[in-house]
């Protein structure tokens, strides 16, 4: 157990390179010649004094190179471990896989969806160039409207102005259009009066109307003066004797004959419509 201690520490300490370091040979060319001077040097006398002498120096002994090491092969502990951090690499890079697999699987969906997506904007868009094209021809119509009315407005105006001006002007025709409508129904009731018998008018209007009849005729001078004496048409003759009213039809009296009005005969309209009189039997309803 100790050696294997130790073969592990020095497994990891680390050991030295089993390679032996590199040797250099010697250079194989030799070092360039120097040629003579062709000059011969000035001639100088010897020096006196003897050179000194120099002392062989020793040559640089290399140091020997240690033997290499013969690595030691892992053991069985060291096999077990590598083999189960490789089971759990290759567990690691299958749960990647399948991951990879997956987001693969997303993205695929993704891009999918980013077309629909894409299509879907692009619908939109064109839908919105559309709308935008429709509120500006809707904006153009709005504006030849708000034209429109401001000219209707104008011309009603105008209008409200010329009925104003005709109905100024209608209201002094209106009232002589009452006018001539009240002297129209007036000069209709004077036929009326004329037309009814003599019988039933006053006096005075009998006198009147005979008058103008007299004037009418002395103008045109076609007819003969009216004589004075008026004809009164034939009326049933009623019983009247003790101051009783008998009806002439059935000889009905006292209480059974009402005196009422006509309101076929107007006397006179001043200061309000007079009609004559008349008899009625209620027994037989005859009017006399």
């Amino acid at each position: 157990m100790s050696e294997n201690n130790e073969d592990e520490r020095e497994k990891k300490v680390g050991t030295p390179p089993s390679m032996p370091p590199p040797s250099m040979p010697p250079p194989t060319t030799a070092p360039p010649s120097m040629a003579p001077p062709t000059t011969a040097p000035p001639s100088m006398a010897p020096p006196t004094t003897a050179p000194p002498s120099m002392a062989p120096q020793p040559s640089p002994t290399m140091a020997p190179t240690p033997a290499p090491a013969v690595p030691s092969g892992p053991s069985q502990q060291e096999y077990d471990a590598l083999s189960r951090q490789v089971k759990e690499k290759d567990n690691q890079i299958n749960q990647l896989n399948t991951q990879l697999s997956q987001l693969n699987t997303q993205l695929s969906s993704l891009q999918a969806s980013a077309q629909n997506y894409e299509k879907q904007i692009k619908d939109l868009n064109d839908q919105t160039s559309n709308l935008n094209n429709i509120l500006i021809e809707r904006d153009k119509q709005i504006d030849q409207l708000s034209n429109e009315k401001t000219q209707l407005e104008n011309r009603v105006q105008e209008s409200t102005q010329e009925v104003l001006t005709l109905q100024q002007q209608l209201t002094p025709l209106q009232q002589r259009v009452g006018k001539l409508q009240e002297e129209v129904s007036y000069q209709k009731k004077r036929i009326e009066e004329l037309k009814e018998p003599k019988a039933v008018m006053p006096s005075t209007l009998a006198q009147q109307s005979m008058g103008s009849q007299s004037m009418g005729s002395q103008s045109m001078g076609s007819q003969s003066p009216i004589s004075s004496s008026v004809s009164t048409p034939s009326a049933p003759v009623s019983d009247v004797s003790g101051g009783r009213r008998v009806c002439p039809n059935c000889n009905a009296s006292g209480f059974a004959i009402k005196e009422v009005e006509d309101k076929s005969k107007v006397i006179s309209y001043i200061p309000k419509p007079i009609y004559a009189k008349k008899m009625i039997c209620t027994k037989c309803g005859y009017e006399f």
